[in-house]
Order: C-alpha cells, then sequence, then structure tokens
C-alpha cells in the first residue's frame, strides 16, 4: 500500500444531488437507501466521475452516506448513521474514496469548501462516533454453577457485569456478528477456554441469546468483544 493511498484522499468530486428518492425498504430494521442522480462539475477535482460501492458520499449538511450500488448517472446510498432522511436534494454533496484504501470515513477540509458552513463540523461528529464507538474493550460476564453459560436480552439495556452501578446494551456495543469465548475455572490455580463455537438465537433476525454448551456444570466467564 502506498503512503497516498494509505493517508491520503483517492477519489473527492463535487456533484448536485438531483432526484433523490427512497427505494422500498426490506424490513424497519434495515438502514434506508437512496437513490440519487449524480454529474461531474468540475473535471479537474480527484478522481472525477470515479463512483464504486464502498465509496461514501457526503451531503449538503455533512452527512456521510456509504455507497451500495452505481449506474450511469446515479448512486444507490445507505443511511449507516441512521439520521433518517435523504441527501439534501438540489444541494452539493461530495463522492469520495478516502484514506486505507478507501475504508475511512473521513474526508479531508478542503473538499468541504463548497457544502454548508456546518457540513465539516457535522461530519466531525460521525467520525468520532467511529473511533469511540469502533473498538470497545471485551466484556467479562462471570457465571457460577451453570450448565449452560448465557449472555440473554442482547439487544435490551442491562446491568453491566462488572459493575451493577452501570448498564449495557450488548448489540450497540459488539453488533451482530460478536466474537464471544468461554473461559471456564477449574480452580484458583487453572482455568481454561472451552474448544467449542458459540450458539446463538435470534428474534426478528436479531441476537436474542448467546451461550454455550458446555455438558457439565461450570463457573468461569464469557468474554465477548467485536467480531
Amino acid at each position: 500500500m502506498t503512503i497516498a493511498t494509505k493517508y491520503g484522499i483517492q477519489v473527492s468530486w463535487r456533484t448536485l444531488a438531483s432526484q433523490v428518492f427512497q427505494p422500498t425498504r426490506e424490513t424497519v430494521n434495515d438502514p434506508a437507501t437512496y437513490r440519487m442522480t449524480v454529474a461531474v462539475i468540475d473535471t479537474n477535482e480527484l478522481g472525477a466521475g470515479q463512483k464504486e460501492i464502498g465509496f461514501f458520499a457526503i451531503d449538503y449538511w455533512g452527512v456521510p452516506f456509504s455507497i451500495i450500488g452505481t449506474g450511469t448517472t446515479y448512486v444507490d446510498v445507505q443511511d449507516d448513521f441512521r439520521v433518517g432522511r435523504c441527501p439534501t436534494s438540489g444541494k452539493m454533496a461530495v463522492i469520495y474514496k478516502s484514506a486505507y484504501d478507501g475504508k475511512a470515513l473521513y474526508l479531508s477540509p478542503e473538499s468541504f469548501q463548497h457544502l454548508h458552513p456546518m457540513a465539516m463540523f457535522n461530519a466531525h461528529k460521525y467520525d468520532m462516533a467511529l473511533l469511540w464507538g469502533n473498538d470497545p474493550n471485551p466484556k467479562k460476564a462471570p457465571f457460577t454453577a451453570l450448565e449452560i453459560p448465557i449472555i440473554s436480552n442482547y439487544q435490551t439495556d442491562q446491568v453491566d457485569p462488572e459493575d451493577a452501578a452501570k448498564t449495557i446494551n450488548y448489540a450497540e456495543l459488539y453488533g451482530e456478528d460478536p466474537c464471544v469465548r468461554c473461559i471456564i475455572v477449574v480452580d484458583a490455580n487453572t482455568e481454561y477456554q472451552l474448544q467449542q463455537m458459540p450458539q446463538f438465537t435470534k428474534v426478528g433476525g436479531l441476537i436474542d441469546t448467546v451461550f454455550f454448551t458446555p455438558g457439565f456444570e461450570c463457573s468461569g466467564r464469557l468474554i465477548i468483544s467485536k467480531g
């Protein structure tokens, strides 16, 4: 990976977000998607006209959308942050591929000069949300004398197993593809990781419980982290 690809914006060009509409939504749990017509305004801009799945579009107010489909004259975008509104129709937007081979959400300040004066500051909150929320610390959930160590009510606010004065929502922190391990304590000096994959039950397509079946009564802890 070159330095430019690693740290620099690779594509950034302006367009008017026009004829914006929302196709049929699959379920209420899915993020909204929108289609908008796009066209190059300045062919001198970086990668003008390039648009691919995995790029981002940022609208006039600084709201980022991931591009999930493209056509000759349009892009389909997804409301990843559940903002609840479409890209601002008839206003300037920026199509871009960011640093780290497009994996970053970040857009450099000079690309905001044709958007609303508050756009850069608004976009910054999404950058910071990802930085703070991208990699929460693993959580330990102790269990005692259980045949089925389990995390229940995965989608619901509940008592933090490491601090009873706080609440935790596993789904918000670890998403729908978490990494979960089961550590079994034999005695004060011996413990081991159960060589078994976690099992999941779901409700409405979302995780409801995560559990293990070691086949005997045991004590220890479940450790959950981002997958």
